[in-house]
């Protein structure tokens, strides 16, 4: 907690772009913006409406112009971390579920979840008996055995949480020209959900 208090003032201090932090709060909603020159991130929780305990958790980054460099989800852990220490001091937070984007929106998950599925013998297997078709349950077992989100999931355990599980939505598969963008040779049957709820379960003792 005291790194993030000093990163946090850090930030604040010396980059004016940073200073830019606003809450917003509904009857269910927990709400921080973060707004920079060229990205706006919103960190929100949210909560049954007769209850104080925020249970689920958004992360998504809203791009004001065309970024040099493609989003990679481990650098946006910190603005993660620094947007959840502010919310922690405001709310009462216990999750069970995290929605932060699905895997093409950030290089490095992207990456990790081709590897995943040119990795997995089960999935190779499917595509041989049944060519370029979706197995939702295989998709899910995938994902969550070559651990595809790995810095939600390495900083969740820093929250006392682990991924559980994933449910997926608006299925489609990975095209040539990303594939080959991200340094693939485009011909991997990839299957590609587009919406991506993360099931957590708590850790602590």
């Amino acid at each position: 907690m005291k790194r993030i208090l000093f990163v946090i003032s850090f930030l604040l201090y010396f980059s004016p772009s940073f200073s830019q932090i606003i809450s917003q709060k509904t009857a269910n909603e927990f709400t921080l913006k973060m707004e920079t020159d060229s990205i706006i991130r919103h960190l929100t929780f949210w909560k049954e409406q007769d209850s104080i305990i925020y249970t689920g958790c958004k992360y998504s980054c809203t791009k004001l112009k065309v970024l040099i460099n493609p989003l990679d989800l481990g650098d946006e852990i910190l603005n993660i971390e620094i947007l959840w220490a502010l919310a922690s001091d405001s709310i009462k937070i216990q999750l069970n579920r995290v929605f932060i984007g699905y895997p093409e929106e950030y290089s490095d998950i992207f990456t990790n979840h081709v590897m995943a599925f040119i990795a997995s013998a089960n999935w190779q297997n499917h595509v041989k008996e049944k060519g370029k078709t979706l197995d939702y349950d295989l998709i899910h077992q995938v994902m969550m055995d070559y651990n595809v989100y790995k810095p939600l999931h390495d900083f969740l355990l820093t929250k006392a949480y682990r991924i559980s599980g994933f449910l997926t939505e608006k299925h489609g598969f990975a095209t040539i020209e990303n594939l080959k963008k991200a340094g693939f040779t485009g011909q991997e049957t990839i299957p590609l959900p587009f919406m991506v709820w993360i099931n957590l379960e708590s850790i602590k003792e």
